[in-house]
């Protein structure tokens, strides 16, 4: 039995990017054929154990790390405690998916790292100690880790760019879509969903839909500006804005209040988050994902988007034309709103471009599978437990 240790504090809690890919990873584990009597999943996390229902396949031997005397501090899970359970435990390899490796672990680990996190701790808005901790435990597992994995050609060049990693210990593994991504029928049920969700929303008839946390380098901003040179124009159609503001200090909300006051309706709505299980209504309802990115690794909703039917507004990056081809509503510069509005624009006023631009973009879907993830995950982590 190959014992695989696995770090999921990112399960806890409100789920984001790394909670939600790797929910969705251990998940479509579950459906391998035979997978349990190969592997042992030993899931560690700090404070409490989500209640998800593929948590309890025999593939997975839960624990929960901190509590009583055992202080529910990041650090001292992270760093002191997995390390040690790597011993005690007696696990062939850990898998770490947020980034760093434990400042105190020895042993054999696959790490998935990527630029956009690099970007972050360098140059990015993240408070100073999130920054310094990435920047040194990112670091670490560059170097140390027996296995970096990363999503993306694109992200891969450039870690190999930033750390030096050789080609050797470097596995490009793409994320895969969660299947509730999908173009839904349009039954009455279907329809009456829509007007429920739609109404406790405050969404009258279309509208643009941006979703994750607002980094600054997702210029989600610039597209809220973008958004308020057009509002008078397009009177019946809004911006549904579900970020978290990362900016610092935030500015999201008094630039909404701004523009709604200027186009005298509410033009732009903005609430913090969207349930998971509602997203792919509303995807396959909007006009387009606004996911105007400079730096990511792979970036899952212009894909989930894609998935949904639909299309999105992104930066002209070299990603963007691994992940989507050459004909996009793309964005050249993205700091420069009045660019974001005329690809709004275009989606508005140009319904056979967004037909044949789904329609080629979606080819590339295909890639997205996470049978297909996982296969090679396996593989790595028997690559990591033979060598030496």
């Amino acid at each position: 039995m190959i014992r695989i240790g696995i770090e999921c504090e990112q399960l806890e809690g409100e789920r984001f990017g790394v909670g939600h890919t790797l929910a969705q990873l251990l998940d479509a584990a579950t459906h391998v054929p035979g997978i349990e009597h190969k592997y042992r999943f030993v899931l560690y996390f700090k404070k409490e154990m989500p209640r998800d229902r593929f948590l309890t396949h025999p593939l997975f031997e839960c624990h929960i790390l901190t509590g009583g005397i055992i202080p529910q501090s990041f650090n001292v899970f992270y760093h002191i405690l997995l390390p040690i359970r790597y011993f005690t435990d007696r696990l062939d390899c850990f898998f770490f998916p947020s980034y760093m490796l434990p400042a105190f672990f020895i042993g054999k680990a696959v790490v998935v790292l990527t630029n956009d996190v690099y970007w972050e701790a360098h140059h990015g808005s993240l408070p100073l100690k999130y920054r310094l901790a990435y920047r040194l435990f990112c670091w670490l597992a560059a170097k140390r880790a027996r296995k970096i994995m990363t999503i993306s050609e694109f992200a891969a060049e450039e870690l190999m760019g930033f750390y030096g990693i050789p080609t050797s210990r470097l596995a490009i593994n793409p994320w895969g879509l969660e299947p509730i991504f999908t173009q839904l029928k349009k039954t009455d049920e279907h329809e009456r969903v829509v007007a429920a969700m739609k109404e406790d929303l405050g969404i009258k008839k279309d509208f643009f839909i941006s979703v994750g946390q607002a980094f600054p380098r997702r210029h989600v901003k610039d597209a809220v500006e973008a958004f308020g040179m057009i509002a008078k124009k397009y009177e019946n159609i809004q911006y549904l804005v579900a970020c978290i503001d990362k900016y610092e200090p935030p500015v999201l909300a008094l630039l909404i209040e701004h523009i709604n006051r200027e186009a005298g309706r509410e033009a732009i709505i903005q609430t913090r988050y969207i349930a998971r299980k509602d997203l792919p209504v509303l995807l396959n309802e909007t006009l387009a994902m606004v996911y105007v990115s400079d730096k990511e690794a792979l970036g899952l909703p212009p894909l989930e988007t894609l998935a949904c039917g639909r299309p999105s507004v992104i930066a002209d990056t070299p990603l963007a034309h691994e992940l989507f081809g050459d004909d996009g509503f793309f964005v050249k510069d993205t700091n420069d709103p009045g660019d974001i509005a005329q690809q709004l624009e275009r989606i508005i006023e140009h319904h056979n471009a967004v037909t044949r631009i789904v329609h080629a973009q979606e080819k590339h879907l295909t890639r997205f599978a996470w049978d297909t993830h996982i296969t090679a995950l396996l593989k790595i982590f028997d690559d990591v437990v033979t060598s030496r």
